[in-house]
């Protein structure tokens, strides 16, 4: 008996499609490996029907191959007409698989499409929440995640997106609640598990963070993400030793922010035959405080090399004479360095700590470990003093108020220039802005009690500069950012104002990172309670008892 073969519709002469069907209930049945059996042989014959494609596409989804995915979504979608694309979903999934890819610029404007076709579809709103998420659009996502549960108050993933929107907006208590409900349907779903144990950590409530965090890990042990988290909690509550264990994970917890090791062997704090490489896998900041094990890490495998962000080359050079300190190459992966050549071994720098750091007796102590160049120092001396015309000297305090970073996930959780109006009045204080961008306005609407800014500065390239100035300085208050920790490397007095729990303090209420650095956390306290504390102490430190001198506060 002959067999009819599908046409390039996809169907038989007779006008069915079998094999279509047969797909369509294995993925139902969530046996993808089995539908895409079915599937491979008809794209390869070279089906072009939109059933076929949109099922192919949700096939390779379900087995979490987007980059397959998406170019026979997008085929689909630009192929048929808008009621047939609605019908099939096309373009939720193309949005779905851009996202996936990390795509999400592009994935936006498809998923719109998506819900202009089919504007109650609740999965429509609810997958453009999740991309608006990741855009850090975090007032238009929560409007997308509340219009998906208004459309279906069951949609879990709603649910989902929705806690981890309020979590990043700083809102635990409501992110919460939003993933315990999706829990209550799903009690194994991933994000939420998430989500669930991210908020309880910031209410404060370790023990039930730990449970969370423990919950989630048997239920998803490949997870990274969730290996991740328990490891900062760890770390959060001074467990140096299980904390490093699973710091590893953020490797692939994260690929986007902590960028994929060399083909080199990694590291393990052995004595080696040729350099080492240690290169930066973080942000500025991050980089700063991991550099802090650079001396010990050098020592220990004989010779290295550091590839550093650009800004750094100066500084870095002389705080590790006698290494090579080369230049990131930017945007050509992570492969070494020219200039690195003979490299026998490499470690990103966050991989440090657990080598050389098991417990906090093993953190350094004195002053920081890098020095500003002495000729721009005396330099910034120089133009401080100016400041204070013919009258007495004044206490010369940079205030840093926020992250330079401007991402509405930021927004509320870090102070405005207008919260330190009481620093900025006390007598006897010069305050100095310690921050890039254009602060312009902010300055301006404080009149004369405005910080003063030197314009001719660029705080984000000039490091070296940016150093002298800190170095000049005899007191820097910050938020938790890069200046900070510059200021903190640089043995420079820092208070740092922090909001939630500090991983990075390790079980301290300090920075063992930073013997410089003092730590206020506001926690449910009220950040202006906070400011006011720390300028009564600057107050104090200004008006000496007798017998005593006036000084700067550590």
């Amino acid at each position: 008996m002959s067999q009819t073969r599908p046409g390039p519709d996809g169907r038989n002469d007779d006008g069915h499609d079998p094999s279509l069907a047969a797909a369509a209930s294995l993925l139902a049945a969530e046996r993808a490996d089995a539908a895409w059996v079915l599937c491979r042989p008809a794209l390869a014959a070279g089906v072009r029907a939109p059933g076929w494609l949109a099922l192919a596409g949700r096939v390779l989804l379900a087995l979490d191959r987007p980059a397959e995915a998406e170019p026979i979504l997008a085929l689909a979608a630009g192929t048929v007409g808008p009621a047939e694309a609605a019908d099939l979903g096309l373009f939720t999934l193309w949005g779905v698989a851009l996202r996936r890819l990390g795509r999400v610029s592009q994935a936006e404007p498809v998923l719109r499409m998506a819900m202009r076709l089919s504007p109650r579809d609740a999965v429509c709103h609810s997958n453009l929440a999740a991309v608006l998420r990741v855009l850090d659009r975090l007032a238009e996502a929560e409007d997308a995640a509340r219009a998906a549960l208004a459309l279906n108050p069951g949609l879990i993933n709603g649910h989902v997106n929705l806690a981890s929107i309020l979590m990043a907006q700083g809102r635990p208590s409501l992110a919460l609640a939003a993933s315990r409900r999706a829990l209550a349907d799903e009690p194994a779903q991933a994000e939420a598990l998430y989500t669930h144990a991210a908020a309880l950590q910031a209410l404060g409530d370790l023990a039930a963070a730990a449970q969370a965090w423990d919950a989630g890990v048997r239920a998803h042990p490949g997870d990274a993400r969730l290996a991740f988290g328990r490891a900062n909690l760890d770390l959060a509550r001074g467990d140096l030793a299980a904390g490093w264990a699973g710091y590893g994970a953020r490797l692939a917890a994260d690929p986007q922010r902590f960028r994929g090791t060399s083909d080199l062997p990694p590291w393990r704090g052995q004595r080696l035959d040729g350099p080492l490489l240690i290169w930066r896998e973080q942000g500025l900041g991050d980089e700063l405080m991991f550099a802090t094990c650079y001396t010990a890490a050098i020592a220990a495998a004989g010779s290295a090399v550091v590839r550093c962000d650009p800004r750094l080359v100066g500084l870095f050079s002389r705080a590790f004479p006698g290494t090579g300190v080369v230049a990131e190459a930017r945007g050509k992966g992570m492969a070494p360095d020219p200039a690195a050549g003979g490299v026998v071994a490499q470690a990103a720098a966050g991989s440090l700590p657990g080598l050389l750091r098991g417990h906090l007796a093993d953190f350094m102590a004195g002053a920081g470990y890098l020095r500003a160049r002495e000729d721009q120092v005396a330099h910034w001396r120089r133009r401080l003093a100016d400041l204070d015309d013919d009258g007495p000297p004044t206490l010369k305090v940079g205030l840093c108020w926020r992250s330079g970073l401007a991402v509405e996930s930021r927004v509320g959780r870090q102070s405005e220039l207008v919260d330190w109006a009481p620093l900025l009045a006390l007598p006897g204080v010069t305050a100095i802005t310690l921050m890039y961008g254009d602060t312009g306005a902010e300055r301006a609407a404080l009149g004369p009690l405005a910080p003063h800014h030197f314009a001719d500065l660029d705080q984000r390239d000039d490091l070296e500069g940016l150093a002298a100035l800190l170095s000049a300085l005899d007191l820097v208050v910050s938020a938790p950012t890069a200046t900070g920790e510059l200021a903190g490397a640089l043995g420079v007095p820092v208070w740092r104002l922090a909001g939630e729990l500090d991983v990075t303090c390790l079980g301290t209420g300090a920075r063992p990172w930073f013997p410089s650095m003092r730590v206020f956390r506001a926690g449910p306290r009220d950040r202006q309670d906070v400011i006011r504390d720390m300028v009564r102490q600057i107050a104090g430190a200004l008006q000496p008892s007798p017998g005593t001198t006036k000084h700067a506060p550590a």
